[in-house]
């Protein structure tokens, strides 16, 4: 099949198959699926005809007894079927086939043979539409007399939609997922033959109360083809139906459903970013005489329909005076559902289903707001605010935050005018109260006095959270005052903790160079007459990236903006340190430290983490200077312990939009403080380990804050990782075929994010071999191996990520690590999962493998610390074994080996001749 197939494809207008070969084909794939069907060709029904009886001799068993991938054949058959179908026989017996397989497709006949058959189904869907593109391009080679006909398109899609219709309610969910992608590509090729048929279909499931699983299937197809429907040029009878199915899809926002609410969610977010605008439009008129067509001529082949533009066009200008309602009810259903999800202030489970619910809710929130209409912003600050100022429990705080940080990021002025003087103003009433200065170093519980001042505290925090800076400027003073009255008056952790995220969240803002959030249209189109009166007509509408219409706006920090951060810094960032420096010390005199001592270290410990989290955007890294050079896309593809391809690292860093260029005075002021940070977090770390150790709170701190000093300059692994993902999965929804996708102006922003990220991190590259940084990773090596669970994983996580900024700094660990697997008298089941997962990380990982000083020592060290009989200790050496047998064998740069094994070499090859270590090497 595979052969037939490439000679199909290459000889592609010049091969001619007779109509016994085709047939003998198609009973080949057929005997592929493998159906509970007979194999005898008399009980096979009479339209089917075809030669069954030989298929073994053209697919004999291979003689090592292993079939073909299942998926590799239903993709083969599919192409052959697919570039052959100019052939009248081929289009014939797949109709047949068609005909045969149809009762494999019911919902009802689920089987094993289900996933392959939907498969093979979004296979043929798939396959036509990149023969469709290829042929319509103007260097195609493909004879006029080989190339697809729309009768022969349309004739061909069909009864593919059909068995595609007959998935969409499967109980698989593979098979509903691959009917999704299958309507969606035949979408691409002929919408009106989909969406006509599907869209009743859909308008009835979404509409379903008794069946849920209709419904939830529903609202996954409307998601996957949000893009599609709303094409106006595309297919502009979609546009009508944007508003109706917005309406129908509002019951889907759903708190005891969150599957039918992320799917629900998930199409308004892709219509978002497919450019549909909300805002009404006027209908002048009476309504056009509808002219109305059966569903015999949506499928006739040979006369697509002819579309009443003037009809069409005054439908959805009336459609769209539903938006008002529409987005009146769809906040309040956010709200209703950010309120009741459990996400809460301790919520440490990042990738629950309600933490994945509330961000699309708040990512959608933001886009619906961007792309609304002026006329409807008051309603919405009206409504927003007092839902962020009506407080209902404190685990609605992590939602409700979310959604007024969607509302900061779209409306940035009118969000801080409504609520950032009535935060600042609570907060200094309750502080004025003694509110939030009992101290207290509780994860898991608070105060009951201190809601008031947590929620308006998360309020002004999230605000905060999506700014570019120049909005803040006007509440300078109010901003200072709420910072200091929360890092330095209140002692409640829960309190100090958001005052701390506050202060990082106004330096991020002031000092960072990000694009600026846009609309899906540029600036000067959003605003022309002629795009307001008619926004419909651009829906779908991408321009091409190099089109000044796609000009992406840049926040780059101003003099005023400068001039407040260093304020913040002088004031509260740089007296932490002194203030840490001498905390520690009267801890270290003391004989017993009180509890509201330990809060006090805590405080100034996560005060000072983010405040020099905040400062990362105003310098670069020390090292190298940075030329000025081009954008360089390169740096965000593939993955290394940087998330950088390492045969594409440049030996230099590059321009990566900070405050301060390097020497200069203001660079030399942040990099004092960030030494001198660095300096402290040593200290620290040192007390917490002589002293403080049980203390495990006050333990992570210190371990966080050595991290940020060493690690975080502007961006961190974590960070880009997350932006990765997430374009990943947006970019995703775009992609039209393998080799075509679009672009949305919308969801470019985070392209150009996810690329000056990409450089950022390049550049902590260059930090540069210092002993305060091999001291540092020293002292964190050490707590990696502590009795303390907790404190063993955040130790061995920043370690990791010292050793992947600075790589001169793990060599002398490994011996360390090695000798805690070897047996003893003194041997420690926790010293050694601390090691093992030590020995696990990239970095440690590449030293083990690429250093014939330790690879040697790292296998003896993992066969012989099979004498803890401590289960889990057991589970780590075999995970940690696998994972590094999977990477032995991986290419490594060549390294010349010690002399021993290149006299072993020499003797095992009888040659008498000592080779030496280049030559060994490249051996």
């Amino acid at each position: 099949m595979n052969l037939v197939t490439t000679l199909v494809l290459e000889q592609q207008g010049q091969l001619q198959l007779t109509n016994e070969q085709v047939r003998f084909v198609f009973a080949s794939g057929l005997h592929f699926f493998n159906l509970p069907v007979s194999r005898s060709a008399f009980t096979l029904p009479r339209s089917v005809v075809v030669s069954i009886t030989d298929t073994t001799g053209f697919f004999r068993m291979p003689a090592n007894g292993m079939l073909p991938l299942k998926e590799e054949r239903a993709h083969t058959f599919a192409r052959f079927i697919v570039y052959t179908v100019h052939v009248p026989e081929t289009l014939e017996l797949f109709e047949q086939l068609v005909q045969m397989i149809e009762p494999f497709y019911h919902p009802s006949n689920n089987g094993s043979w289900s996933s392959m058959l939907a498969r093979f189904l979004r296979y043929l869907a798939k396959e036509l539409l990149q023969r469709s593109r290829a042929e319509a391009a103007e260097d195609c080679k493909v004879p006029q007399d080989a190339r697809l006909t729309r009768k022969m398109r349309r004739r061909f899609v069909v009864p593919v939609r059909t068995l595609a219709m007959l998935l969409l309610f499967s109980k698989g969910e593979d098979a509903v997922s691959m009917s999704h992608s299958t309507l969606k590509h035949l979408a691409e090729l002929e919408p009106d033959m989909i969406f006509r048929p599907l869209l009743d279909t859909l308008y009835t499931a979404v509409d379903s109360v008794t069946e849920t699983h209709r419904m939830i299937s529903a609202m996954r197809a409307l998601a996957k083809l949000a893009t599609t429907l709303s094409n106006f040029a595309h297919y502009p009878e979609g546009a009508q139906h944007v508003a109706p199915l917005l309406m129908l899809t509002l019951p889907g926002i759903d708190v005891n459903d969150p599957t039918k609410s992320y799917f629900a969610l998930s199409f308004i977010y892709n219509l978002c970013h497919n450019g549909v605008v909300f805002d009404e439009l006027v209908a002048t008129g009476d309504m056009p005489t509808v002219r109305t067509a059966s569903m015999e001529e949506d499928q006739d082949p040979e006369e697509p329909p002819e579309l009443d533009m003037q009809q069409i066009e005054w439908t959805t200008r009336a459609s769209t005076a539903q938006f008002e309602v529409w987005i009146d009810q769809y906040l309040r259903r956010v709200f209703a559902l950010m309120d009741n999800l459990s996400s809460s202030l301790d919520s440490s489970a990042g990738q629950s289903t309600d933490i994945k619910l509330e961000s699309m809710a708040a990512h959608a929130t933001e886009l619906v707001l961007i792309q609304s209409g002026a006329r409807y912003h008051p309603m919405v600050a009206r409504l927003i605010t007092e839902f962020a100022t009506s407080i209902t429990s404190l685990s609605a705080v992590g939602g409700v935050s979310k959604v007024v940080s969607a509302f900061a990021g779209a409306l940035p002025e009118l969000a801080l005018a409504n609520l950032l003087p009535r935060c600042c103003e609570h907060i200094t009433e309750e502080v004025a109260n003694g509110v939030g200065q009992t101290p207290s170093l509780s994860r898991f519980t608070r105060s009951h006095a201190d809601t008031t001042l947590i929620w308006y505290a998360s309020m002004l925090a999230a605000l905060t959270e999506s700014q570019d800076g120049r909005p803040l400027l006007k509440y300078k003073e109010q901003l200072l005052h709420a910072i200091e009255q929360l890092v330095d008056t209140c002692q409640s952790r829960h309190v100090y903790s958001v005052g701390a995220r506050l202060l990082y969240n106004t330096l991020a803002a002031l000092t960072r160079t990000a694009p600026a959030r846009g609309r899906s249209v540029a600036e000067d189109v959003w605003n022309s007459a002629e795009f307001r009166e008619n926004h419909f007509r651009y829906w779908g509408r991408h321009p091409d990236v190099a089109d000044p219409e796609f000009a992406i706006e840049w926040h780059v920090p101003n003099a005023d903006e400068v001039a407040f951060a260093q304020e913040l810094m002088r004031r509260i960032v740089e007296p932490r340190i002194g203030q840490l420096s001498a905390h520690i010390d009267a801890l270290a005199a003391a004989r017993e430290p009180s509890s509201a001592d330990s809060v006090t270290l805590h405080r100034l410990l996560v005060t000072l983490r983010f405040g020099i989290r905040g400062l990362g955007g105003m310098a670069p890294p020390p090292g190298a200077p940075i030329p000025d050079d081009a954008l360089i896309d390169a740096l965000i593809e593939g993955d290394d312990a940087n998330g950088m391809p390492a045969r594409r690292r440049l030996g230099l860093p590059v321009a990566g939009g900070y405050v301060f260029a390097a020497g200069s005075a203001g660079q030399i002021e942040v990099a004092d403080i960030r030494r001198r940070a660095a300096e402290v977090a040593g200290k620290a770390l040192e007390f917490v380990e002589q002293r403080s150790e049980g203390n495990v709170e006050n333990s992570k701190a210190a371990i966080l804050l050595t991290e940020t000093a060493v690690c975080h300059h502007a961006t961190e692994r974590s960070t880009f990782a997350s932006v990765r993902r997430t374009w990943d999965y947006g970019i995703d929804g775009f992609a039209l075929d393998s080799s075509h996708s679009i672009m949305p102006r919308l969801y470019a922003e985070r392209r150009a994010q996810l690329t000056h990220i990409a450089r950022q991190l390049h550049n902590t590259r260059f930090v540069g071999a210092a002993e305060s940084t091999n001291s540092l990773a020293a002292q964190l090596a050490r707590l990696c191996l502590s009795a303390y669970s907790e404190v063993r994983s955040y130790a061995v996580s920043a370690l990791d990520n010292v050793m992947a900024v600075a790589p001169q700094s793990k060599y002398a660990l490994v011996p360390r690590f090695l000798d805690e697997l070897g047996q003893s008298a003194d041997s420690d089941p926790e010293r050694m999962l601390g090691a093992l997962r030590v020995l696990d990380t990239q970095p440690m990982r590449r030293a083990c493998l690429r250093d014939w000083r330790f690879f040697p020592t790292m296998v003896l060290a993992l066969c012989r610390a099979q004498h803890e009989d401590k289960p889990q200790v057991k589970k780590a050496i075999r995970n940690t074994a696998v994972v590094q047998v999977m990477h032995v064998t991986a290419p490594v740069e060549p390294a010349a080996p010690p002399a021993q094994v290149c006299e072993m070499v020499s003797a095992l090859s009888g040659s008498g001749v000592l080779l030496d270590a280049p030559v060994a090497a490249s051996r």
